[in-house]
């Protein structure tokens, strides 16, 4: 029996930074999404040839298991433990004005 999905969280394969997550589970694949579009990373898009993304679907039962009162603090541990940089866009955004890209 699956967990009810409550949350999303995508990381480079090129920086190894989570670049995008979200306390919902509404989302999707947003890993396989970026990876068929071969989206440039957010943050290191310039300087890594594209290596693609990763992540995981955080469920209900990944946050018991972690015995952690949140999503966010989930995702927190679970980027810790693979030894990735939290670098989240706080508002869902990929670029920020002075990132855009042509």
């Amino acid at each position: 029996m699956s967990s009810k999905a409550v949350g999303t969280m995508v990381f480079c394969l090129g920086c190894h930074r989570v670049i995008w997550a979200h306390d919902s589970g509404r989302w999707g694949d947003v890993r396989g999404l970026l990876n068929a579009m071969r989206m440039p990373c957010r943050l290191c898009g310039g300087e890594n040839e594209f290596k693609g993304y990763d992540g995981w679907t955080i469920t209900a039962e990944m946050v018991r298991d972690y015995g952690l009162p949140d999503v966010w603090m989930a995702m927190h541990q679970l980027a810790e433990e693979n030894g990735l940089d939290w670098d989240n866009s706080p508002d869902l955004t990929w670029f920020s004005r002075e990132d855009e890209r042509d």
